[in-house]
């Protein structure tokens, strides 16, 4: 992962998630790309409405700020784009994310702006970038990433989650521990299914990659992982977009609004 596109908005949420990308970048030897959506239509698709009585050039300013900043402090190859557009945030986000191979956005697990950016939007910019993103609740500090829990679920493509984790972690040193959450014991399709996993992981895994494997079993899928992150203190969440049906059990209202409670980890979702 060479390239990390981050959306600002110069709130203090987005000021979190910018310098958790800036980490990030740094521990990736990465380019990180500031992306601020205008939108001149519709206000409604603008994270935060008084942003949008800011002029193009007081914009610049601030961003030309921040890149200043970020290249000093860590070190990193930073620049800003400034997107003025009739689209609405998602669309425009995810337009750009195709020409990255990371999103880091920055998000308030405490009131509604939750909502707007891990729950509806953000599952819409996912969707329809099949960009993988990293959301970083407010309040989040950056820690090296030495445990991502993987929540796998067993109609998932074990090669694809190898690779896609691996592009994560291959500099991080990185452990990854897979766990599958059900509701009773797995059934003998459901235990072969992570015996087939395991062995792929053998074979295309790298040895210097740490990986075991573990079952939970809950009726709960949140709290579950919640425990399970919390236990193992895991310092990333890791979840696959394209299996829809976990998706929506951790994205629904009940959820989201446990995840504004209690959620004070990076969670990395990423496309099949």
């Amino acid at each position: 992962m060479k390239k990390i596109l981050c959306p600002v908005d110069f709130t203090d949420v987005s000021a979190n998630g910018m310098e958790y990308a800036s980490h990030l970048a740094k521990a990736l030897h990465a380019r990180l790309t500031l992306l601020y959506v205008r939108t001149s239509i519709w206000p409604e698709a603008v994270q935060l409405k008084n942003e949008s009585s800011k002029s193009n050039e007081e914009i610049q300013s601030s961003l030309t700020l921040f890149k200043g900043e970020v290249q000093k402090e860590f070190g990193i190859d930073c620049d800003y784009h400034i997107e003025t557009t009739t689209d609405t945030f998602e669309n425009t986000v995810a337009s750009f994310a195709k020409q990255y191979d990371l999103v880091v956005m920055g998000t308030n697990g405490a009131d509604n702006t939750y909502q707007y950016v891990f729950g509806t939007n953000t599952f819409q910019v996912i969707e329809q970038s099949k960009c993988p993103i990293i959301v970083v609740p407010q309040g989040c500090a950056y820690q090296p990433i030495d445990k991502i829990i993987y929540a796998y679920d067993p109609d998932t493509n074990p090669i694809f989650l190898i690779d896609q984790l691996k592009e994560l972690s291959s500099s991080l040193d990185t452990q990854i521990r897979v766990v599958h959450i059900a509701e009773a014991k797995p059934s003998d399709e459901v235990a072969h299914k992570m015996e087939i996993l395991r062995d792929a992981v053998k074979a295309r895994a790298s040895r210097s990659f740490d990986w075991s494997f573990d079952f939970q079993y809950s009726k709960d899928v949140w709290w579950a992982l919640d425990q399970y992150m919390v236990a193992n203190k895991g310092s990333m969440l890791a979840l696959s977009f394209h299996h829809r049906s976990l998706i929506e059990k951790l994205f629904n209202e009940d959820v989201i609004e446990k995840v504004t409670m209690v959620a004070d980890y990076p969670v990395y979702v990423f496309w099949r």
